[in-house]
């Protein structure tokens, strides 16, 4: 079951009208998938899927908008052209999607920086290696 409802993720990440049945479970564990695990780490994810009640103010104030916007960039990126919009060029959707990802990256931020405060020994931190010059994630 997903942290996070389709009527959640309405109401945190659209403030245009948009049927909930395209914000479906597999949309939503996609996002969990692709993009919440790696930005916790698994340990953490593990063990809030066992002990949500220890992990309240993190689900609520930073997971949940952070998988919001995930969900949104992951359905605006899959189903764009089959959604009803009237948009007259390519430009007015990629400044969108920018606009989302955008929005998704502060988002990813916050929830890394609350996870740094200490208060989640089990979350190890990401280390970024410089490899022949390259930086590698």
């Amino acid at each position: 079951m997903p942290i996070i409802s389709a009527q959640e993720i309405k109401a945190i990440a659209f403030t245009e009208p948009i049927d909930l049945a395209l914000i479906n479970d597999d949309i939503i564990s996609a996002a969990e998938g692709m993009l919440l695990i790696s930005a916790i780490t698994k340990p953490i994810y593990d063990d809030l899927s066992v002990h949500p009640g220890n992990y309240t103010t993190l689900i609520v104030d930073y997971i949940k908008p952070f998988l919001a916007y995930g969900t949104k960039f992951i359905l605006y990126s899959q189903y764009y052209y089959k959604m009803n919009l009237t948009l007259a060029t390519n430009q007015q959707r990629e400044s969108i999607l920018d606009q989302t990802k955008a929005i998704l990256d502060e988002r990813k931020n916050l929830l890394i920086n609350h996870l740094m405060s200490g208060a989640y020994p089990l979350f190890i931190a990401p280390s970024k290696k410089r490899i022949s010059g390259f930086l590698i994630k």
